[in-house]
């Protein structure tokens, strides 16, 4: 059976987007079959990178004939651990929620928002996407029920490293980190993967600037 411990980070990373991608293809109006040239094209992948990275997942495809979209689909959600509607917390305040329900609508990717918590007392009782907000000092209280192991969360930075810390205290093992910190203590035993805005920018400017200078200098 795949086990996705074997498989390294960069290629686990390229299997979400996969995942991603032949959902959105699915929901499209697939055709049958899906190559490996074709989802390297897509995602601007080398083919062979395609090809080594769903050999991780198991032998799906036929060499020449490509893969059943809704297969590899499900067996990429079975090595992901993920499923039909991953559950999720989101942690922001309640224009942030808003905000984000409509930048990254989660029933569309396999993800489903079951608890909102806010840092702004005022936003405590509100209702978002259906889902009533508590406040961020209630995040110990998460129903175990909810099966909740991931969360995002957007909250202002003042508030990172105690929404950190009672996340782990509630259980949860991962965490998708909006907010823009440079410095924070990872609670032992939890993933914090962190999009660091400021300094993607900066860099991003530094890059625009030296093809703007190779440019000039022909």
């Amino acid at each position: 059976m795949a086990d996705s411990r074997t498989a390294p980070d960069a290629t686990l990373y390229r299997l979400s987007m996969y995942h991603c991608y032949l959902g959105e293809y699915i929901r499209a109006g697939a055709p049958a079959r899906i190559t490996s040239r074709e989802l390297a094209d897509e995602l601007n992948i080398k083919e062979e990178t395609v090809r080594r990275d769903i050999s991780f997942v198991g032998d799906i495809g036929r060499p020449g004939a490509g893969y059943e979209p809704e297969v590899l689909y499900e067996a990429l959600m079975s090595f992901l651990g993920l499923s039909e509607e991953y559950p999720i917390i989101k942690i922001g305040t309640a224009k942030m929620l808003d905000a984000l329900q409509v930048v990254f609508p989660g029933e569309r990717f396999g993800v489903k928002a079951v608890a909102y918590f806010s840092e702004l007392p005022e936003d405590v009782g509100s209702v978002v996407g259906g889902i009533e907000v508590k406040h961020l000092t209630d995040l110990a209280k998460i129903d175990p029920a909810l099966d909740a192991h991931i969360a995002l969360v957007a909250c202002s930075p003042g508030w990172v490293q105690i929404t950190l810390d009672l996340l782990h205290q509630a259980g949860v093992d991962g965490v998708l980190l909006l907010t823009p910190v440079i410095k924070m203590r990872r609670p032992e035993g939890m993933n914090v993967t962190q999009l660091r805005m400021p300094c993607d920018l900066k860099s991003l400017a530094c890059r625009c600037q030296t093809v703007v200078g190779s440019v000039g200098t022909r």
